[in-house]
């Protein structure tokens, strides 16, 4: 069965998708807005840092809390499988809807910290490079904000 509609909505914590739900995909939907939602609700205990590069960006996420870090991993490591495999997420919002219409354009390397994971985001395409500096601002003001900034759609940046 395939969604009719968008769930991205307030209650969906922004995760839209067209995967069915009494799929295995619709149930890794379901998995990876579990974890999305414990990151939001533990969002206080979690350290960003983005550096912008000329291709791209270098990101560290971290917590102190053992299962936070735990998390902040799984999200990484399911975030990348959805953009190798073009199953995008959030697609209400045009930031989201562009950057996975991009994916395979987007290089991307994850080195797990002891407190959580080291991400290098590049592409050689400079409108590329502008999406995935304009999603890390807009993780980091995920954490910043929660649902208020979840519910936002983001524009699609100039290169």
């Amino acid at each position: 069965m395939q969604c009719g509609g968008e769930h991205g909505g307030p209650g969906h914590g922004g995760m839209a998708s067209h995967e069915g739900h009494g799929s295995p995909a619709g149930a890794a939907l379901s998995d990876d807005r579990a974890v999305f939602h414990f990151l939001l609700a533990n969002r206080e205990v979690i350290q960003r840092q983005v550096t912008r590069l000329p291709d791209g960006v270098a990101t560290v996420t971290e917590s102190d809390d053992p299962a936070v870090a735990q998390r902040i991993r799984e999200h990484v490591k399911a975030m990348h499988l959805r953009l190798q495999e073009k199953r995008p997420i959030h697609v209400r919002d045009p930031l989201f809807a562009a950057t996975f219409a991009n994916a395979e354009k987007v290089k991307m390397t994850i080195e797990t910290t002891p407190r959580g994971v080291r991400v290098v985001e590049t592409s050689t395409d400079p409108q590329v490079v502008a999406l995935i500096q304009a999603h890390a601002d807009v993780v980091t003001a995920f954490l910043e904000r929660g649902h208020v900034e979840v519910r936002k759609n983001h524009p699609v940046p100039e290169p």
